[in-house]
């Protein structure tokens, strides 16, 4: 890894910001997260006590973001592999410096009008209560044989669990929408339905009532920033719609 790539990084993670890009370009590198192995007692313990609060959560692999560069081509990056319940002790102990930043897909649903539609998440999981664009974790499904990770396959198949919603419903607009906000980076692509956002809220509504298991509670329609703002929002997802609705 490059002193130069190293420095764009850290530069890139001091405060919030939003960029179009025309193309994310992600790997896995075969690299340890220094982290989990000087922390494995703390995070053992504290995993077990999680579990005793939320006994559904899975200790599956996850995949954290440590080299990223962006440029006219678009945003290139290194991701390497760890276990959830280091990710999660990290998280809850409020993203210290650990050489690593929590990346992963989202989809922005948008309606035939132009307004966002959320998804609200169900108490026991880690952002319980807040709303957000659906997505989750680049797991090991995401991952290639060649080592790339397919970030766009990623946030359909989240969509898909999620909502109910299946891709071809949508006009995928090209390219992604890149959002920092401290440790997290969120890889959005933008979906268009042909459908006006109460049919569509109905539709996504129907899903989560039909599914016991589903991590939604609620769809959210957000016409604005200020409704945004209003709503309950992730932070990141809330640096996202400023953005979305201040360039309309």
């Amino acid at each position: 890894m490059s002193t130069n790539t190293l420095a764009m990084i850290y530069v890139l993670e001091l405060g919030v910001s939003v960029v179009r890009v025309a193309a994310c370009e992600l790997k896995v590198v075969p690299q340890r997260w220094n982290y989990a192995a000087e922390n494995a007692a703390a995070i053992e313990l504290y995993w077990q006590e999680s579990l005793i609060e939320r006994p559904q959560m899975f200790n599956g692999t996850v995949h954290l973001l440590v080299e990223g560069q962006c440029d006219s081509r678009g945003f290139a990056g290194y991701l390497l592999a760890t276990d959830f319940k280091s990710y999660l002790h990290w998280r809850d102990a409020g993203f210290p410096a650990a050489g690593a930043r929590d990346a992963f897909g989202s989809a922005l649903i948008r309606s035939a009008e132009g307004h966002v539609i959320l998804g609200r998440q169900r108490a026991g999981n880690i952002n319980a209560g807040l709303a957000y664009l659906p997505g989750g974790f680049i797991d090991a499904r995401d991952v290639t044989p060649a080592g790339t990770i397919d970030i766009a396959a990623s946030i359909l198949r989240e969509l898909h669990e999620e909502t109910g919603q299946s891709p071809s419903d949508f006009r995928i607009v090209p390219g992604y929408l890149l959002t920092r906000w401290n440790a997290l980076l969120s890889f959005g692509l933008e979906l268009v339905s042909p459908l006006p956002a109460d049919a569509l809220r109905e539709r996504i509504m129907q899903h989560i009532s039909c599914d016991q298991h589903s991590e939604l509670i609620d769809a959210v329609i957000v016409r604005s920033a200020a409704e945004a703002r209003e709503a309950g929002v992730h932070p990141y997802a809330g640096v996202l719609l400023e953005w979305l609705f201040g360039e309309r």
